[in-house]
């Protein structure tokens, strides 16, 4: 069960940094001066509350599957929903290193890059350990199936880029006149900002 301890723990982890991401990018919103801007990182806050909440189900589910002596408890067709369930986290997985890829290019103060950054990296590592864990965990069925893992990045040059470095000159975004006076806190519910009330904003 070695496996499942350890999607637990990376889906544990990217929780947290799912929060903690989301308390850096919300002043950008708050402080936005064009819609465009506004409705940008809305959109990306939108997806991660949404990952947020399949992951506040994953992952007790998670813990309880690991609680089993053997995945041979398990049916295939619950290993199947299980493994659909992860590899819909690992595309997210793959969302959220992008999200904060993007977000490297709003901020210049070093001590917030260096964070993004360093989630970014350990949410890099952690796409690819799951995709071998779900590779090794697909081999349990008995009738042979596989899930489906293509690698997201595959033919995609841009995956290949140092945004770190690509961002270093960027030109300053909405980030650099917000005053960070004690560190982000994560976002607590949703705001309740949708497309439409941008409108009126």
């Amino acid at each position: 069960m070695q496996e499942i301890t350890q999607l637990h723990a990376i889906f544990d982890r990217t929780r947290g940094y799912i929060n903690h991401f989301m308390g850096i990018i919300q002043p950008i919103i708050d402080a936005a001066q064009d819609e465009h801007t506004r409705l940008y990182y809305h959109h990306i806050l939108e997806e991660e509350e949404q990952r947020l909440g399949r992951l506040q189900e994953l992952i007790p589910y998670l813990e309880k599957v690991s609680e089993k002596e053997t995945l041979a408890e398990l049916s295939d067709r619950e290993l199947s929903q299980m493994l659909s369930d992860v590899n819909l986290e690992r595309f997210g997985l793959h969302n959220f290193r992008e999200h904060l890829e993007l977000s490297l290019y709003e901020f210049q103060d070093e001590e917030t890059r260096q964070t993004l950054d360093g989630m970014r990296e350990k949410t890099h590592a952690d796409y690819l350990q799951v995709k071998e864990i779900m590779a090794s965990l697909s081999e349990r069925f008995s009738d042979g199936s596989r899930p489906d893992l293509t690698d997201h990045d595959e033919g995609h040059d841009i995956h290949q880029v140092d945004h770190l470095k690509a961002s270093a000159s960027a030109a300053n975004g909405v980030a650099s006149v917000i005053k960070h006076s004690a560190p982000a806190k994560a976002v607590s519910g949703k705001k309740g900002l949708t497309v439409g009330s941008l409108k009126g904003l």
